[in-house]
């Protein structure tokens, strides 16, 4: 009876051991899955990423987003981002020519201009760049070197309508030019599709009071308020030149 005892007892616990034998099995076969499933997750992670991490950073790059925050009013940030790229691209005349375009936006023209001669030192050909470096100009008062720029662009591009209104503009307010002139490039402008209230305006005023034109000033002064229906001054001009034209048949 002892000995069946012991045995008795005994069992138990061998079938214990087993069960907790199994247990244990379980579990690392458990903890086996879960460490492979981790080390697969891990090297898809890798596998993912790792080309942005490693990935360096381009002139490209930084020209780029130099240009999107421009676009987005943030100058300074352009500033950084373009002189980044020059950091890393000298010979980059976009990056120059960039930087240089934020900088005017904040009124430092003499940042702006040398930016605008590199870019042009390193493409002579680019008509905007001529363009651009003369409202640096003009902002430093320089209005003759600013008036050179824009002839050599017209040289360059002497079909884009632009160009005459604005060296119109610089002779008007700071040459002291002569009206046939301006004509010539509001003429030339108008010929060539700008349709600036502006310029219809002017060249008008010019056909009224230089070449007592009076219907063809009258025409232009209706093409002005055909832009801006508000434009007081083509409403005052259109007046006048139908009171001139009454003047004249009476005349007649």
């Amino acid at each position: 009876m002892s000995r069946e005892k012991k045995i008795t007892d005994w069992a138990p616990n061998v079938q214990g051991e087993v069960r907790q034998s199994k247990l244990k099995r379980r579990i690392f076969y458990l903890l086996g899955l879960l460490t492979l499933g981790l080390l697969v997750a891990a090297a898809v992670s890798l596998r993912v990423v790792r080309p942005v991490l490693l990935s360096p950073p381009t002139a490209e790059k930084y020209n780029s987003s130099g240009l999107r925050k421009f676009e987005t009013g943030n100058y300074s940030g352009a500033i950084k981002e373009y002189s980044r790229a020059i950091q890393l691209n000298d010979s980059d005349q976009d990056s120059y020519f960039g930087r240089a375009n934020a900088y005017l936006q904040i009124y430092l023209y003499k940042q702006a201009l040398a930016d605008y001669n590199k870019a042009i030192e390193l493409d002579s050909a680019n008509a905007e760049y001529y363009v651009n470096r003369a409202n640096a100009h003009f902002g430093l008062k320089n209005y003759q070197t600013a008036l050179a720029d824009y002839n050599r662009a017209i040289k360059m591009n002497p079909k884009d309508g632009r160009l005459y209104l604005r060296r119109a503009l610089l002779r008007e307010k700071n040459l002291d030019a002569k009206p046939k002139d301006l004509a010539a490039d509001w003429l030339k402008a108008i010929k060539l599709g700008v349709k600036d209230e502006y310029v219809f305006v002017s060249y008008g005023r010019y056909l009224n009071d230089e070449l007592q034109n009076f219907e063809g000033a009258l025409s232009y002064f209706q093409k002005a308020l055909a832009v801006n229906p508000d434009n007081k001054l083509a409403k005052k001009n259109s007046e006048i030149a139908r009171e001139n034209i009454k003047a004249k048949k009476a005349n007649l």
